[in-house]
């Protein structure tokens, strides 16, 4: 007999003590899987039945009987755990006191994960950043109060320790109080970021929190777990991330701690006394970790961000594996020659997609697709007839057409982006471990640029053969033919992308899109109004630059002047790609790609005769074979 799979991409794994557990999904559905992993009962209808595209669930909290979830939006529903039934569903829209809104405010868009339980009562944001408080037996809505602290986003609540509650915010915040009272008269500031989670030790009676960006001198440099007495004392702190730390939580007798994160790793944590060390680290997973959880026999398990759940012993041997067929968008560039044929890099390696104006409908075709690659191409660039790609986690390539690989090298860190020189005689590569650059026909290193003051994270090329590295930091910085910086800024954020067009430089990342002029020192334009969370990627068309966030928005602007022309908050999954095309029929075109395999295609029209960003059509690649080998065990590497 065939056994079943959770049709949709996993957001987040919770212990289901005595069920087993529970995985919830990018559509808004619910799934119970055993401890080995097979699925055993689905939800059926998401939460949003009536919206096709569904809407992922971040937050979740068990309650005796009860799951109770909140969405992207703020929807809050609540569900009977063993049959996993729709009970109550509250919608965004009107959960909310209205008297603290702006007029005509709508729900904003967030990835909150946290639910705070405590004596029957439930604590959630709802989509306009206000509490509801909830009767966890009726479900009835006792009040709705805003934070006192001020409008906030609550990523977290922890209400096992004696006497205190804590709760977590967005912005690297701690507090510390009650939430019967709803005080909270003591607030620790341990990162400049999210703080995904704070945990009670029961064994040291204090908190352990983790952070994703860093404070102070580390700074989008490195970030780690902190150690928080129950009075707000900062105890401990460790650094050992160069990216977002997702996940924490400790075994039934407190002896060890897991924490995973967006490196790829969980650490395991020797708990038994008070110093904070690391006893193992386990590798070998498929993508950066999202989220853990533990069972109460202490198995653990990870989700990382493609959707695979991993399930492993008390001490990090890997034992199960969700069979999970991904697929992702990651980049989308037009190969030369033809500017309406465009190169995808995809979880399976490549892909060549083409508009198709004929007719009356537009349409993107799928031509070609390359499978033969080491892991996930996270980006691909045309280099002559030929591709560059990067793959996951420490390897870039030149390949032909027809898959053959030209070359190969491994670095010594994750690698971020890949950018091919004007002519197409070298190779740039942004890593953790610095900016490395190849000759393009022979795969030769030419320069390592390793004096950053942290991870070369985006990377291009300028017009006159210049090479552009950003870091983690927000350092922006040109580099000559002997290495040596000839113009250097400061973005104030991090950047994830970096798109040239002659002494144009558009960055991505946090803070929306920052265009600057080579050589200048500040940005001249920048589009930010109403993005929420980080700006992935861009696209500028007929004056217009469309961008699309990790909070799954596109948003069009006018280039001249900034102003915001249109924003849609319906992308199917996290974008990634995205390019903008000029069909044989003189139309503007935007393509999207992203997270499940989407491609959506948008016609671009500034006429004033109807939208500025009209949906056409979704073109899904056909999901990875899943062929990947599982992770040895060899993978966890003892300290």
């Amino acid at each position: 007999m065939e056994i079943p799979e959770i049709p949709e991409r996993v957001t987040r794994i919770v212990s289901l003590p005595g069920r087993g557990l529970l995985a919830c999904d990018v559509r808004g559905g619910l799934h119970r899987l055993d401890h080995d992993l097979t699925l055993r009962r689905s939800s059926g209808l998401p939460a949003v039945a009536q919206d096709p595209a569904g809407c992922p669930v971040y937050g979740v909290a068990l309650v005796g009987d009860w799951i109770i979830t909140r969405d992207k939006t703020g929807t809050i529903c609540r569900w009977h755990a063993d049959t996993l039934r729709l009970a109550d569903r509250l919608d965004a829209r009107a959960t909310a006191d209205r008297s603290l809104l702006l007029e005509g405010e709508q729900p904003s868009p967030t990835m909150l994960r946290g639910i705070g339980v405590w004596n029957g009562k439930a604590y959630v944001d709802n989509g306009y950043f206000q509490v509801v408080v909830l009767d966890v037996e009726t479900f009835a809505v006792e009040r709705i109060v805003p934070w006192p602290h001020g409008y906030d986003m609550l990523e977290w609540f922890c209400t096992d320790a004696p006497g205190v509650h804590a709760v977590a915010d967005r912005h690297g915040c701690v507090h510390l109080g009650s939430l019967e009272e709803w005080s909270f008269p003591t607030t620790v500031r341990i990162d400049t970021s999210n703080v995904h989670r704070v945990v009670y030790d029961a064994r040291h009676h204090r908190f352990w929190a983790i952070g994703d960006a860093g404070i102070g001198d580390t700074h989008n440099v490195s970030n780690g777990v902190v150690t928080i007495g129950l009075d707000g004392t900062v105890d401990q702190r460790m650094h050992f991330a160069r990216n977002d730390v997702e996940g924490l939580v400790f075994s039934p007798d407190f002896t060890t701690a897991y924490i995973g994160g967006f490196d790829g790793e969980l650490l395991l944590f020797d708990n038994t006394t008070p110093e904070l060390t690391v006893r193992k680290r386990v590798t070998g997973f498929s993508h950066q970790i999202i989220d853990v959880t533990i069972d109460e026999e202490g198995r653990v398990y990870t989700l990382t961000q493609d959707g695979e759940i991993t399930a492993l012993s008390p001490e990090g041997e890997m034992l199960h594996r969700l069979g999970y067929s991904r697929q992702c968008v990651w980049d989308l560039r037009p190969l030369p020659g033809d500017p309406t044929t465009v190169l995808a890099a995809t979880d399976d390696g490549t892909a060549v997609v083409r508009l198709d104006t004929r007719g009356e409908h537009a349409r993107l075709d799928l031509v070609d697709e390359y499978h033969g690659a080491p892991g996930f191409a996270r980006r691909a660039e045309p280099c002559g007839d030929d591709r560059v790609a990067i793959f996951w986690p420490d390897t870039v390539r030149r390949f032909t057409a027809d898959g053959t690989t030209v070359w190969e090298a491994r670095l010594p860190g994750i690698v971020h982006t890949v950018s091919v020189s004007p002519d197409h005689g070298r190779v740039l590569v942004a890593c953790n471990a610095g900016g490395f650059e190849f000759d393009a026909a022979t795969g030769r290193q030419l320069l390592h640029v390793d004096d950053l003051p942290a991870s070369a994270w985006a990377s291009a090329y300028l017009p006159d053969g210049r090479r552009v590295l950003g870091c983690r930091t927000g350092r922006l910085a040109a580099y000559d033919e002997s290495g040596s910086v000839s113009w250097e800024t400061e973005l104030e954020s991090y950047p994830k992308r970096l798109l040239v067009d002659g002494d144009r430089l558009c960055v991505t990342g946090g803070g929306g899109v920052k265009e600057l002029v080579v050589g200048e020192d500040k940005p001249r334009r920048q589009f930010v109004e109403l993005l929420d969370n980080t700006a992935e990627n861009c696209a500028l068309i007929d004056g217009t630059m469309c961008v699309v966030t990790y909070g799954m928005q596109i948003a069009a602007y006018d280039h001249g002047s900034g102003e915001l022309l249109a924003l849609h908050e319906d992308l199917p999954d996290f974008p990634k790609g995205m390019t903008a095309l000029r069909g044989d029929d003189g139309r503007a075109y935007v393509v999207v790609g992203g997270r499940g395999g989407y491609l959506r295609l948008y016609r671009l029209d500034r006429s004033g005769e109807g939208p500025v960003l009209t949906v056409l059509r979704d073109l899904w690649l056909p999901r990875s074979s899943g062929a990947r080998p599982f992770p040895a065990a060899a993978g966890a590497a003892q300290l």
